[in-house]
């Protein structure tokens, strides 16, 4: 296979190895699987994460995020298929529904007071969610994403059980800024990074498309440019 060829296989290599068995493949695995050198191996790894297809645990050969999973634990889960999935902050608790495109029940904790959260997603809907009205809230700017993407995906991306919750933590953080979003919002927002890329010729889309799929579902101003 031509070098862009075997990227895109294990691209799709680590994400059906995580949906299978709910944890990345090691580098010694995708060695095995594709038969190159641990030095090719890593190499292909590397390409992913400049790619922002996934992120490597800094200093080491190991996969820790392949958005929207999280080889850690984290305090956002999804049960689907009865299987229990890590997502590395609320937007992928949605986004990992969307992409898998199956029943999904997603577990969390309020950031201000760690409140329980349930949501249960089918087709893209919201079918239950205890509380009733939980919002997932981002303070980091889309600008900013990929300066710190452990940063951003592990600090800055929560759910508040309610928007009363949601304010008492601002009231107590003044110089927190950011963006709240209902879980039938987030369902829209993740559509064009996460509706396809299970699949082997999935590419990111361009800030273009990005930009242009948010400010169509009334998602404008500065928070939201590239």
């Amino acid at each position: 296979m031509e070098k862009g060829e075997i990227q895109r296989h294990v691209r799709k290599y680590v994400f059906d190895y995580f949906l299978e068995n709910t944890r990345a493949p090691v580098l010694e695995e995708v060695m095995q699987k594709f038969q190159v050198s641990r030095e090719a191996a890593f190499s292909l790894l590397k390409e992913l994460e400049a790619s922002h297809h996934l992120l490597l645990l800094p200093g080491t050969q190991r996969i820790l995020i392949a958005n929207p999973f999280s080889s850690i634990t984290t305090p956002f889960k999804d049960y689907i298929d009865g299987r229990t999935y890590f997502a590395n902050c609320a937007w992928d608790t949605i986004s990992m529904h969307v992409m898998i495109g199956r029943d999904t029940e997603v577990e969390s904790f309020c950031h201000h007071c760690s409140e329980p959260i349930k949501i249960r997603l089918s087709e893209e809907l919201v079918v239950a969610s205890d509380p009733k009205d939980p919002l997932i809230f981002l303070s980091v700017p889309v600008s900013k994403w990929y300066d710190n993407l452990i940063n951003t995906c592990s600090n800055n991306m929560v759910y508040f059980s309610s928007e009363a919750h949601l304010n008492w933590w601002l009231a107590a953080h003044p110089d927190l800024k950011g963006e709240a979003v209902t879980v039938p919002k987030m369902l829209q927002i993740c559509q064009p990074l996460s509706r396809r890329r299970m699949e082997l010729d999935f590419e990111r889309p361009s800030t273009a498309v990005l930009m242009a799929h948010w400010e169509s579902i009334g998602l404008r101003g500065d928070f939201w440019k590239f």
